[in-house]
């Protein structure tokens, strides 16, 4: 008996010098994991498999690397680049402080993973919240954006997949909450991205408009979070979108995800019904409010809710139909946390809506595995939550 106490002791000590010898030269290269719990966790999913394969080492080293992790904030990175890169698998990359985006300094290297896949993303949140716990994570979703529509955002060349709408609604309901969602990309402000996350995720950060390539300045963002890691989720959206004024975006807006929003949705909802009781009456006037809305480039679908219903007010007299698009210019108001915009864009408000024109608007023949406004009605949260899209089927029309 007291030899086998005195094998399995032995067995343990070797043990644990092999895994000390293991670990120990991550940890001297910076490698390694933080020595306890976070305050923050921020993961950056960086789909870069396509024309932004330049920009992945310099959004990791001249953004994320600066500052790098700390003992209160850990940086993580999931990045994918195309095969001809000077690295083409997928590495994932705890980020310290003036480190450089090689193989050599990832924590892992996932080979070939397809960025598109939800599992994929699935993947990136567990495991770093089992590497790299924190009580609080924010999570920026790093590539192109056309809204909510399937087939256009987070594309993956290699495996030609992208990451849809309902697949992150998918996603965020199999990993748990994630405080703070960050997008990184073009477009993606609109009412029914916000939908898809806000049952998991206190406050959202994107912009109406085009995204440059440098989009959220994690270089300053990094610092402010570790100069106040007791951040609260709102405080930290409203850094991140203070941030992005400094570089050459044309709006960008930070919006509470909290009873505020649930207001903002319940507003739309009675507007919506609201104008669809009028449609015999006021149809002329929807449509002089509608084409006069702010649009943005590269998506004349996707218009300023608010500067909509102001619009809406001023043209149509009638008690309900102006009362209800005065609730909804309150309850925008009240959910944004935080929002600049260019000259430009003067009537923009920081959050966007479908609003077709026409019944060609409906859907865009380039991705024509979905027909998007069946999409839109059957498989988008916002479709779930809101009677915009009957609205919009009796405006345009449509069965």
């Amino acid at each position: 008996m007291i030899k086998q106490l005195v094998h399995r002791v032995v067995i343990a000590a070797l043990v644990a010098i092999l895994l000390s010898s293991a670990i120990a030269p991550l940890a001297a290269e910076g490698r390694g994991k933080p020595p306890a719990r976070a305050d923050w966790t921020l993961m950056v999913y960086i789909v870069g498999d396509n024309n932004l394969d330049e920009y992945v080492p310099l959004d990791i080293e001249t953004e994320l690397a600066p500052t790098g992790s700390n003992a209160d904030v850990s940086v993580v990175a999931l990045a994918d680049r195309l095969p001809t890169a000077e690295w083409s698998q997928t590495l994932l990359f705890y980020v310290t402080q003036g480190m450089e985006a090689t193989p050599e300094n990832a924590v892992e290297d996932w080979g070939e993973a397809n960025m598109g896949d939800p599992q994929t993303l699935l993947d990136f949140i567990e495991w770093t919240q089992a590497n790299y716990p924190a009580d609080h994570y924010a999570l920026s979703l790093w590539n192109h954006g056309w809204s909510w529509r399937p087939g256009m955002s987070m594309y993956d060349e290699t495996d030609n997949d992208t990451l849809d709408q309902h697949e992150l609604d998918a996603v965020l309901a199999a990993a748990g909450p994630i405080d703070v969602i960050m997008y990184d990309a073009c477009q993606m402000a609109t009412i029914e991205n916000q939908a898809t996350v806000r049952a998991y995720s206190q406050a959202i950060v994107h912009s109406q408009e085009w995204v440059n390539w440098d989009g959220i300045e994690y270089e300053l963002v990094i610092p402010a979070l570790q100069a106040d890691p007791s951040m609260s989720a709102s405080e930290l959206a409203v850094v991140i979108n203070q941030g992005t004024a400094t570089g050459k975006e044309r709006t960008y807006s930070a919006v509470a995800l909290d009873a505020r929003w649930d207001a903002l949705v319940a507003a739309v909802d009675a507007w919506a019904y609201a104008l669809e009781a009028g449609l015999p009456e006021y149809r002329y006037q929807y449509a002089g409010a509608f084409h006069g809305a702010q649009a943005f480039w590269g998506d004349p679908t996707a218009r300023d809710l608010y500067d909509i219903a102001s619009r809406v007010a001023e043209r149509v007299d009638d008690p309900a139909i102006q009362a209800t698009s005065l609730a909804v210019m309150a309850a925008v108001e009240t959910a944004v946390l935080d929002e600049w915009h260019t000259q430009h864009y003067a009537y923009a408000h920081g959050i966007s809506i479908f609003l077709p024109l026409t019944v060609a608007d409906l859907d865009d023949p380039s991705t024509p595995e979905w027909n998007e406004f069946d999409y839109y009605r059957t498989l988008l949260t916002f479709g779930r939550l809101s009677h915009w899209d009957e609205f919009l089927a009796a405006y345009l029309g449509v069965p």
